[in-house]
């Protein structure tokens, strides 16, 4: 089968032929129908991010849907031919986290496609049984991959660590594909939501998503007395900034990887009794109601689709934010 290998940090993904995987006791292979491309696969490969695969060489691509061609001894409810969507996340388990903490220099025992074991940049992949949620046959299989990540991703920053509620004041910074998709799901929540971007240029979008306001700037959302602040940029003054602009006893939520580190006033965060908390990837029940969300019609990303032979020119593309939407490919196309 084709499929993209990447070796060695700084250096492009290689178009290789590797053997066709086979189905081990509680595993299935799928057929990749869709992967989409997700920002950290460049941190991965230009090394800002090496740490969140546990070993390489690896086929990248976290976002997998595809229908299953082979099931494994020992697995039960589903059969071959089943549309299926793959978690990033089993549970909150320490070893089962979506990105890995590793350095890259052996397994850990995880799971997660693409960053534990071999990925969707394939045209099959081999993927534990566990983490297997029903497709609905509403839900095309583009939708299917990203939603695996850059929805539920924001879903659970959102619902599960933000906590939000329908009489919540919350900010959503960051309003690309995480952010936006952030920022719609707290919108249909019923909060009240407010965007900030240095891009004016996602402020529309932004206020089609249900925003009520949108600024360049974080302490813009102070006077807005924000119960909930939800920063998927991560630059660490964003971070620290978060935590400034937060209302008293409110709730800074942290997803963001833009820097690795941010240096925060430890005095506002105790002063104002604030909660700071970090969310990575969503579990298997925040996938299924993203399905039933998705079913809904309220999650409408745009997507861009890329050919599979090109994926090496595309990450590059991505990096330089030169695309447009989410990102997905189709392997068996």
């Amino acid at each position: 089968m084709k499929a993209w290998l990447f070796e060695n940090v700084g250096e492009k993904m290689k178009l290789v032929d590797l053997p066709n995987p086979k189905a081990k006791p509680g595993w299935v292979v799928i057929n990749v129908e869709a992967a989409g491309m997700c920002h950290s696969d460049v941190g991965i490969v230009d090394g800002t991010m090496a740490y969140a695969v546990d070993h390489r060489p690896i086929v990248l691509g976290h976002e997998v849907a595809g229908t299953i061609a082979e099931i494994g001894e020992g697995v039960v409810g589903f059969k071959v031919g089943d549309r299926v969507g793959v978690a990033l996340r089993q549970g909150h388990d320490e070893d089962d986290v979506g990105l890995g903490t590793g350095t890259a220099k052996g397994p850990r025992g995880g799971s997660a496609p693409g960053l534990h074991v071999d990925g969707g940049y394939a045209e099959q992949t081999v993927v534990r049984a566990s983490r297997l949620i029903p497709l609905p046959d509403s839900v095309p299989f583009e939708m299917g991959a990203i939603a695996t990540d850059a929805i539920t991703t924001a879903y659970s920053a959102v619902m599960t660590a933000g906590k939000v509620k329908a009489d919540d004041v919350v900010g959503i910074i960051g309003l690309g594909g995480l952010g936006m998709n952030g920022l719609r799901t707290a919108a249909f929540a019923g909060a009240t939501v407010y965007g900030v971007d240095v891009n004016e240029g996602q402020f529309q979008e932004a206020i089609k998503n249900g925003a009520a306001g949108c600024f360049k700037d974080v302490s813009e959302l102070t006077a807005m007395k924000p119960s909930v602040i939800i920063d998927f940029a991560g630059f660490g003054t964003t971070t620290a900034d978060a935590i400034k602009a937060v209302a008293k006893h409110g709730r800074v939520v942290q997803v963001g990887l833009g820097k690795i580190e941010s240096t925060i006033s430890t005095n506002v965060l105790v002063t104002k009794q604030i909660q700071l908390v970090g969310s990575s990837g969503g579990t298997q029940e925040d996938l299924k109601r993203v399905y039933d969300l998705i079913v809904k019609g309220v999650y409408k990303p745009e997507l861009t689709e890329v050919p599979f032979s090109e994926l090496d020119e595309v990450l590059e593309q991505f990096a330089q934010g030169n695309t447009r939407g989410r990102i997905f490919t189709r392997p068996n196309k």
